[in-house]
């Protein structure tokens, strides 16, 4: 077989957006090899609040415990596959960690999805290992992780140059929790064969990279002693709910959930993010259309943020003014 190279860029962008796996998962971390959903491919990344995108990344994926993971692809033949690309890849990192709407990052993540017949949920069910998660609860994750600066940044290419692959070393062993990586993905072409094969290999990771410790989330009880007024209000309210139907509030990683009378999730409480999320997509599934369009008519009601049709998230302050219209909403919910 003989190295080839890619006939365009895009070819080799279309291969990542399709086969995640090029990235390499396991080659970065071998123990719990990484696993990676596509969020957007060019995905647009402001400079100020509600700005519109100034620039674009190739890709931005996922991972498994929702560490937002940045692309950018060259080939050997672009001269900016050297220095220039690093400094782009430093201004969308640093400008998406802080000015990414969670909002936004769901919603594309979703069109996404759908765009290739996958059900979103269903698709981060897969990806976690675990029927019990939400896209909400995913993507508060997510929200966690860009708020302390864990993300990975990685340039693919079909040849990594020495001088990037020093200068991705450097940073990688330097920053931290954030991660840089490079994957060089050859392709190889046999004669008389009419397929490819394309053989990832993963640079950065040097012995002091690798010790890098990982944030831990705090517990449930952590979060409740560090939550606002309005949170821990409104998580006694939901415990005090609970009991007076007879039953008790599940316990999740971001904070606890209700569960209808047939165990489907309705409503999770997010103590770091100070919302109150309401699931109506798995309703409209059901068949309760109706319903969920009246629910999101009473939660528009509650408080003036822009609410999501999915998983409309009302934050706690409003939740706790309007109690009433919560308590009368759980009544009805709870029964399916």
């Amino acid at each position: 077989m003989r190295v080839a190279p890619y006939e365009a860029e895009d070819v080799l962008q279309e291969l990542l957006a399709t086969h995640p796996d090029l990235l390499a998962g396991g080659q970065m971390t071998p123990d719990v090899p990484r696993r990676w959903l596509l969020v957007r491919r060019e995905f647009g990344v402001p400079d100020r609040d509600g700005g519109a995108g100034r620039w674009s990344v190739d890709h931005l994926f996922v991972d498994q415990d929702g560490v937002p993971t940045l692309v950018e692809v060259k080939r050997s033949s672009d001269t900016r596959v050297r220095r220039e690309v690093v400094g782009q890849m430093l201004d969308y990192a640093a400008n998406g960690v802080r000015y990414w709407p969670l909002q936004d990052l769901r919603v594309h993540f979703e069109q996404t999805q759908r765009d290739v017949g996958q059900d979103p949920q269903d698709a981060i069910s897969r990806l976690c290992g675990d029927a019990m998660i939400t896209v909400e609860e995913f993507f508060t994750k997510v929200a966690e992780n860009l708020r302390t600066g864990r993300i990975r940044m990685v340039f693919v290419a079909d040849v990594i140059p020495d001088e990037l692959r020093r200068i991705v070393e450097f940073l990688n062993e330097q920053m931290n929790p954030a991660e840089v990586l490079a994957v060089e993905v050859k392709q190889y072409l046999a004669e008389g064969y009419p397929g490819k094969t394309l053989v990832p290999v993963v640079y950065g990771r040097t012995a002091a990279a690798s010790v890098k410790t990982t944030p831990q989330r705090p517990n449930l009880q952590e979060m409740r002693q560090n939550a606002d007024d309005h949170v821990r209000a409104l998580w006694e309210r939901l415990e005090q709910w609970a009991r007076q139907q007879g039953r008790t509030l599940q316990n999740a990683p971001s904070g606890v959930r209700v569960l209808s009378q047939s165990g489907l999730r309705i409503v999770q409480l997010y103590p770091l993010d100070a919302v109150l999320c309401f699931n109506l997509d798995p309703m409209r599934h059901r068949g309760h259309e109706s319903l969920a369009a009246s629910c999101l008519a009473s939660l528009r009601a509650l408080t003036p943020k822009t609410l999501t049709t999915a998983y409309p998230s009302v934050p706690a302050r409003d939740a706790v003014a309007g109690w009433d219209r919560v308590e009368e909403l759980l009544d009805r919910l709870s029964p399916l």
